[in-house]
């Protein structure tokens, strides 16, 4: 299991309860020294519920990068850009940056109907309504996450075909930990450095046209809840192997992509284990 040791510093307060996106005060600062990521370690996912209407929204996305900076490859995250502030409108908000799947998770989870921004830190605290997080509550989540040992372990290999766009995934699911929990693997293509317009308070003007958006969720390729790993039973040192083919969209380009997979519980979609790798 990974060593962690960790040194925060927080700066200002936090006295505003962030709601529909209203303006919050600040800010604060985080340290960390944090160790190397042994092999088969625990990795937590990160689900940034957003919007390019949202105003708030690029200082979730500024979390996001810290916390990465922190927790390195142990972190994982996938931007879903759902709800009002996601939907295309006037002549700067054209793209439509949606996902059917993102759209059933935040309308299952109840993400953006509690006022982006707001996220999840592996699907935990759900059905308790304990799984709606401000970006603030984000750190402690993850740190507390990455305390507990692994329970299986993602391992993937991609092959892309440039001429053909066609993208090729093997996964191979080891099981780290009996159990007879019923698991399902998500899989999911994101890409980094779009370029489009945002609207961030913080800015003037509000309305950026060049603003880099990242870890965004372009596509599943298993559906909304995943595909069965298809076991009663899992065994430690078990291995589910599954392949997967999709022809990537002209407009992504696949240098800024990865493919992000994840493993949850199919009875209450609490995640045990995620995984990430890039396209090219």
């Amino acid at each position: 299991m990974r060593n962690l040791k960790y040194l925060f510093a927080f700066i200002g307060t936090l006295s505003v309860i962030l709601t529909s996106c209203d303006v919050i005060e600040g800010p604060f600062t985080e340290e960390a020294v944090v160790g190397e990521c042994l092999e088969k370690c625990k990795k937590i996912l990160l689900e940034d519920y957003t919007g390019h209407k949202c105003g708030n929204c690029p200082r979730a996305s500024e979390k996001v990068e810290e916390l990465k900076n922190i927790y390195g490859e142990q972190l994982i995250t996938i931007a879903i850009h759902a709800g009002s502030f996601a939907e295309p409108s006037g002549s700067y908000f054209t793209n439509d940056f949606r996902t059917n799947t993102g759209n059933e998770w935040d309308r299952h989870f109840g993400i953006s109907a509690a006022g982006n921004p707001k996220g999840m830190i592996n699907r935990s605290g759900y059905p308790e309504s304990n799984h709606i997080l401000d970006f603030e509550q984000w750190t402690q989540e993850v740190d507390k996450h990455l305390q507990n040992k692994p329970e299986a372990y993602i391992d993937l290999d991609v092959n892309y075909h440039s001429t053909t766009r066609s993208l090729e995934i093997f996964s191979t699911t080891e099981i780290l930990q009996s159990t007879s929990d019923a698991l399902s693997l998500n899989m999911i293509l994101t890409e980094n450095s779009v370029i489009a317009y945002q609207k961030n308070y913080g800015a003037d003007p509000e309305k950026i046209p060049d603003y880099e958006h990242n870890h965004m969720m372009r596509k599943s390729l298993t559906g909304t809840w995943g595909t069965d790993l298809g076991q009663k039973y899992y065994d430690k040192d078990d291995l589910i192997k599954k392949s997967f083919h999709v022809i990537l969209d002209l407009e992504w380009i696949p240098e800024n992509m990865s493919v992000v997979a994840f493993i949850s519980k199919t009875n209450n979609f609490e995640l045990i284990q995620a995984q990430e790798t890039p396209i090219k």
